[in-house]
This record gives structure tokens, C-alpha cells and sequence, in this order.
């Protein structure tokens, strides 16, 4: 019985040193340094890369790096192509790494990984996320894949492109017109129903102009690309094709600068 106990306890003391040690490095301070001459520097949280895909930052700019000398943020001195936010818990990834059998057995369901990279632009600023994907930066060219979900992909435009924590989109430019539903669009189901399509809820959005979208997918700003039937605090109205639209967390919509008529 006390060999057991003896076991136990030693497998609790191993767990809690594990645990303590790796997330140390999630807490490392930061601090900024300018660069002397074009520099390759490996992002945080990055676990294994070739050479010629660690990212360059550009001298005589200012890069913010951790205690360990990683960066977490800095100006790329040419265009690279890098890992964006995931969505996927660095829990997962310390669960397979750090786990004392046989205390825990860890079963990763996904056995395909899947690369979600997109090119971005040289002289431009970008930040990563404790994993060592971008959540924020610039896009070099237009028409680069934004995976969703194993079904469903977005094209977007060359500019400025964040995400969210969970992997979704917050802020860019679509590459082409492209439907997506707004907050609140299940009080527009059939609002916007024509003769020859039936998209319950989704609105045409409109090219190359910026997007706001929030953690679920749902536009909170966009540009619709032909007059489009929407929520006001007067009811419905029909706002014309290439008017700017936010709608607020109840799906009414706001900031219009044209209005054709109301409903």
C-alpha cells in the first residue's frame, strides 16, 4: 500500500513540476530591441521549423521579444509565409507533451494535420500568439484561403487581416463578393428571398472594402454589394448596393450612409 501511495505521489510531483515549468514560459516578460542587420528570429510557442521559413525582420526596426529571446511581435524585412491563429488550445498540445502515465492518457482525434498559412507582406508589422501563429499583420496578395471548418474557406483580399482566439476571422477584405450572414440574421430570414435563390438570413457583401466579422462568423460591418434589405430601429429598410452598414448586437443596423427607401 505505501509503494502505491509512494507511486502516486511521485506521479503528482512530476505533473505539477511539468505544468509549472512549461507555462513559465507563457508568463516570460517582454521587451523591445532594434535590430542591426536583417535578422531570422523564431516566433514564441513554435515547436519545429525549417530555416528558410523562420521569419526576417527588417534592421533598424523595433521587435518585441519574450525572455527567451522569441519574438512575439516586429516589421518583416520581405514578404513570409506563416502560420495564422488556429483556434486550437495550447492545452492540447502540453496534454500530449507533458503527460505522466498513467495518470492521464491523451487521444488526439485529429491524426491529418492541416497547414493554414498565408503570405505576408515585407516592411509590415506582425504579431503572434503563444503558438506562433499571426493573429494580426498585413497580406501580400490577394486571393490567399482562410480555412474555416473542414468544408468551408474564405478568399480574401491583400491588407490588413486579424483573427479572433478561437480562429475566426475579425477584421479583412474579401477577395470577391461573397455571402455571409450579419448579426441578427435570423430576423431577416426571408427578407432579402429573390426569384431564383432562397438564402435564409445571408446578405451579399462586397469586395476588396473592410470587414469587421465577430467570434461566430456573423458580420458586425461590411459593404453590401446590391441593395439588401435590413433591420433599423424604424423597421425595415432597403439599403442601396455599396453602402456601408455596422449592425449592433441586436442586428439593427447602423452608420448607413444611403438609404433608398423604407419598408
Amino acid at each position: 500500500m505505501k509503494r502505491v501511495l509512494l507511486k502516486m505521489l511521485t506521479g503528482i510531483m512530476l505533473m505539477t513540476f511539468l505544468f509549472f515549468c512549461h507555462n513559465e514560459r507563457g508568463d516570460a516578460a517582454s521587451s523591445n530591441k532594434t535590430l542591426d542587420e536583417d535578422t531570422r528570429i523564431m516566433p514564441h510557442g513554435v515547436i519545429v521549423e525549417r530555416w528558410s521559413s523562420i521569419p526576417k525582420f527588417k534592421k533598424g526596426t523595433v521587435v518585441t521579444l519574450n525572455d527567451y529571446g522569441e519574438v512575439l511581435e516586429g516589421i518583416l524585412a520581405e514578404d513570409a509565409y506563416l502560420p495564422y491563429e488556429s483556434g486550437i488550445s495550447q492545452d492540447s498540445t502540453r496534454q500530449a507533451a507533458y503527460t505522466p502515465v498513467p495518470f492521464y492518457v491523451y487521444t488526439n482525434t485529429n491524426s491529418t494535420p492541416t497547414e493554414r498559412g498565408l503570405s505576408f507582406k515585407g516592411g509590415t508589422k506582425v504579431t503572434f500568439n503563444d503558438k506562433g501563429e499571426v493573429i494580426k499583420g498585413t497580406l501580400s496578395s490577394s486571393g490567399q484561403t482562410i480555412i474555416l471548418n473542414q468544408t468551408t474557406y474564405l478568399k480574401v483580399s491583400n491588407g490588413e487581416i486579424s483573427f479572433h482566439k478561437n480562429g475566426m476571422i475579425a477584421t479583412c477584405s474579401l477577395d470577391r463578393d461573397s455571402y455571409l450572414r450579419p448579426i441578427g440574421w435570423s430576423q431577416i430570414l426571408t427578407e432579402n428571398y429573390a426569384n431564383n435563390s432562397a438564402c435564409a438570413g445571408f446578405v451579399e457583401f462586397k469586395s476588396e472594402k473592410p470587414m469587421v466579422i465577430n467570434e461566430k462568423g456573423e458580420v458586425v460591418k461590411g459593404t453590401v454589394n446590391k441593395d439588401t434589405k435590413l433591420r433599423s430601429e424604424d423597421g425595415i429598410k432597403v439599403y442601396e448596393a455599396g453602402t456601408t452598414v455596422e449592425f449592433d448586437d441586436k442586428g439593427i443596423a447602423a452608420n448607413e450612409r444611403k438609404v433608398v427607401n423604407q419598408i
